[in-house]
């Protein structure tokens, strides 16, 4: 074929594909047409929240893979906007989502899409203010070819007053604003990048709850300082008992000096852990919904903090312990057993391969020093001649506490690597065995006998196991078999986290040992030195099982903290200090004594009514035939008898004797009555409660069945709240029943009521903040205790009537009306709030511990 034939032919093709090209449509060939994006910013009243409703059209070609992907993924593309509240992503509260629309005329016509999506930012009062912002790169990534390439970006905000509005605008009214953008030239790299955006503000008054709150970590450490002070306090009392009556505020300041300085260790953060060269740690994750970052992500318990937890205070207890079983302070040999662990620890570390760097050497260097200062400030101080025998215990104190504090910041303890080595894993566990060691010690003087060798290593191993068997069986076993992941956090290190498995074995093995300790002292007539104090820690320990088992996690919950600070105050108002002195003589009154009393009681306040009916009656009577030496004879033969004060003084003195005494009945036998009439009465909210809603920071996921164990505890901490009332029934605050149990209802109402309340209105702590919430289920648990206490108070009235042989209308005069209205309306009224609460199902749910997660930010892309 000649050249000319050549280029005739190649004319003949070219002009037969640019027909073909003009024959097929425009829509088929891909591109072409226009989207447009409708954002449409308005108010919910129903809500009380801002509402950003997004509409959004456009045309895909027939054959295009902007259709293919639309096939696929069942939904269109959108967004191509940002939200911003304060320069920062805005939280969001909600969002609902309509099925996009989807239309195809024929095979090759475009698919017409359209899609509508509203989001629901969190609510706050006041001032609303947003900002849009046009991300036109991020539409030109999220649309595929054959999608539109010109767009109209429209913000409507019908009452809203728009400003600082920037970017080339296409059309401006009252209400929108309008761009035109191009989503060719924005994929360009060599395009410059153009801020299109507009600032919206409205105000609006809101009555519902906000439903975001930025917690600082600052906000979580003082919540906790106060949690430990009030914690401390009953502490310093308890051990001030036990060590005698010299020194008391020595030994209660040194306690509070220890739980000061654990606040302070809650100040250090977690270490970075051990990384090869050009190696770093990048923490990312995310958070759906609002209400802020999690308290997680805010605070993370530190090794510092658990170091101090886990072995600076279960040493000095155990030291104590030793001091008050043998009267003299710990032996040198005890000293240095305890001492010497953290030594151990950090030649297991050098036997794994990590050994301290320089500075490691310099702060254990300091600690030597600061316990050797220690030593001969005490030793050599002539006019501390009293304490110079404690020397020893102060420098070893100062040691530990300062290498517990070098320890804490040693990589090692906060490493969060399953494959941690076993060299590594023994240095952690070296440290944790003080507590085991504590709870051991206190067995002899709660049994009141020596305890055997064999008796006390059984023990100590049972206890060390259940605080660090999770632990090691998650460290040992790793991914290896399927039971290490039921595990969860437990592969987590030791000393950081929340602690949820080891404190709750300490609080029941604390629960336990102070009931034994009450139980082995209290016969009838018997004295228990401390006794009073354990009642103290009884009542906290109430208040922190009241939520379910208590963590560090529930202790920086500001509604749980102000609670055990609110009942360690209110125990020095129910329990006065000192009154097992001048209480003792109502513990070690007989039943035939006390009869005597009631009669005495009853005989007193029939002379008194009588006596008052005569001033009445003798008004007319002296008018008519009464001579005045026959009123003065008969005033003077009703007056009360006794010669000691007036005679109200006299008639209450009468009644003190009467109804504050234990009508010869056990301490210990009152208090097991109390806990069971106590758990009787709470027993039909308790058992709605256990079977309806979850326990705090718990969720599905945690092992050995610690949310049943969680509900359990909460479920019974009212027999905590009975048998106190029982067993310390006379040295309550009060005159009558009714009179101290109204004084523990004043202590316990607020205590249980404070941690509803960031239940159920702090966005940080539930999904759904309400008011309705609140008052339902503050109203229930108030309910709750006035009922308990209340029916403790009546019972135990009536249980003081029979027990001296009369009748419970001969104490309680039924015919007047305050003497039934006044307990029997409480009650009523407190029973009918907390069932109506019940009926309804309105007890607030809390919102599951999520994992320590920081927010991520809000984007439509």
């Amino acid at each position: 074929m000649s050249g000319r034939t050549r280029r005739v032919v190649v004319g003949v093709l070219l002009l037969f594909l640019a027909c073909s090209c003009l024959v097929v449509p425009t829509h088929a060939r891909g591109g072409g047409g226009a989207g447009s994006i409708t954002v449409a910013v308005g108010w919910d009243r129903s809500r009380q929240e801002v509402v950003v409703k997004e509409t959004c059209r456009y045309e895909v070609a027939a054959h295009s893979k902007a259709a293919a992907a639309l096939r696929k993924d069942g939904a269109g593309h959108c967004g191509g906007y940002d939200i911003l509240r304060q320069g920062r992503a805005a939280a969001l509260d909600g969002w609902s989502n309509r099925p996009d629309t989807v239309t195809q005329a024929g095979p090759d016509a475009p698919l017409r899409v359209r899609s509508s999506f509203a989001y629901y930012l969190a609510r706050r009062d006041g001032a609303q203010d947003l900002r849009i912002v046009l991300d036109v790169k991020g539409l030109a990534e999220a649309h595929a070819a054959g999608s539109p390439t010109a767009w109209t970006m429209r913000v409507s905000a019908p009452k809203w007053l728009a400003t600082d509005i920037r970017g080339p605008v296409d059309s401006q009214s009252a209400d929108a604003v309008v761009w035109r953008v191009s989503t060719v030239a924005a994929a360009s790299k060599k395009a410059a990048a153009v801020v299109r955006s507009v600032t919206l503000v409205r105000t609006e008054v809101t009555t519902r709850p906000a439903s975001e709150r930025a917690q600082t970590r600052g906000e979580m450490l003082i919540v906790f300082a106060l949690a430990v002070c009030g914690i401390g306090l009953v502490a310093g009392l308890l051990v001030a008992r036990l060590a005698g009556r010299a020194g008391l505020r020595r030994w209660v300041a040194a306690t509070m000096v220890l739980a000061g300085v654990m606040s302070l260790c809650a100040w250090f953060g977690v270490p970075e852990p051990l990384l090869p060269r050009n190696v770093a740690v990048a923490k990312f994750s995310l958070t759906i919904g609002g209400g802020g970052p999690p308290p997680g992500a805010v605070w993370t318990p530190g090794p510092v903090l658990g170091m101090w937890l886990w072995y600076v205070l279960p040493l000095a207890g155990w030291w104590f312990t030793r001091r008050v079983v043998t009267r003299r302070p710990p032996s040198r040999r005890v000293l240095l057993f305890g001492c010497l662990a953290p030594v151990a620890s950090y030649l297991l570390m050098a036997a794994g391969g990590t050994v301290p760097r320089e500075r490691g050497w310099a702060l254990l260097g300091t600690a030597a020093l600061l316990a050797l200062i220690g030593f001969l400030a005490v030793r050599y101080l002539e006019e501390l001649s009293a304490l110079r025998r404690w020397a020893p215990t102060v420098a070893a104190l100062v040691w530990t506490a300062a290498i517990a504090v070098v320890l804490g910041r040693s990589p090692v303890m906060a490493v969060d690597d399953p494959d941690i080595t076993h060299w590594e894993t023994a240095a952690v566990l070296v440290c944790t065995w003080p507590m085991a060691a504590w709870l051991t010690s206190l067995l002899g003087p709660v049994l009141r006998r020596a305890v055997g060798a064999v008796t006390r290593t059984l023990c100590f191993a049972v206890l060390w196991a259940a605080l660090v068997s999770p632990f090691v069986v998650a460290r040992l076993l790793g991914d290896r078999v399927s039971v290490a992941n039921l595990l969860g956090t437990y592969q987590q290190p030791f000393f950081t986290g929340y602690a949820t498995l080891p404190l709750l074995v300490v609080l029941v093995c604390g629960i336990a040992l102070q009931l034994a300790y009450l139980l082995r002292r209290g016969a009838a007539g018997g004295f228990a030195q401390g006794a009073e104090p354990v009642g103290r820690v009884l009542l906290v320990c109430g208040v922190l099982t009241a939520v379910g088992t208590p963590t560090l996690r529930t202790l920086s919950m500001w509604g749980q903290a102000v609670a055990v600070l609110v009942v360690a105050l209110g125990t020095l108002l129910v329990l006065p200090v000192g009154a097992s002195v001048t209480g003792a003589k109502f513990q070690r009154v007989s039943r035939a004594a006390h009869a005597r009393f009631m009669d005495r009681w009853v005989t007193t306040q029939l002379v008194w009514d009588t006596r008052a009916d005569f001033q009445r009656a003798a008004r007319s009577a002296l008018a008519e035939d009464m001579t005045v030496a026959d009123f003065s004879d008969r005033w003077r033969g009703l007056d009360v008898p006794g010669r000691i004060g007036d005679p109200a003084k006299r008639l209450a003195r009468a009644r003190r004797f009467a109804l504050g005494t234990s009508a010869g009945a056990a301490p210990r036998t009152a208090g097991l009555a109390g806990a069971a009439a106590a758990l009787t009465l709470a027993l039909p909210w308790a058992t709605y409660k256990l079977l309806t809603t979850a326990a705090v920071g718990t969720d599905t996921l945690m092992p050995f069945h610690l949310d049943e164990l969680s509900k359990a505890l909460r479920f019974g901490h009212w027999a905590l709240y009975g048998f106190v009332f029982g067993y310390f029934y006379a040295l309550l605050r009060g005159v009558t029943p009714v009179g101290k149990a109204t004084f523990l209802m004043l202590v316990l109402v607020p205590a249980e009521v404070f941690p509803m309340l960031p239940l159920t209105v702090d966005p940080q702590y539930t999904a759904d903040p309400s008011w309705t919430d609140m008052a339902a289920a503050c109203g229930g648990v108030a309910g709750q205790t006035v009922v308990v206490c209340m029916g403790l108070g009546l019972g135990w009235e009536w249980w003081l009537a029979r027990a001296a042989g009369m009748k419970w209308s001969q104490v309680r005069n039924f015919r007047r009306l305050s003497s039934i209205t006044v307990p029997a309306g409480t009650v009523l009224v407190a029973a009918a709030t907390a069932f109506a609460t019940t009926v309804a199902g309105t007890w607030a749910q809390p919102a599951p511990e999520q994992p320590p997660q920081p927010a991520a930010a809000v984007s439509t892309k």
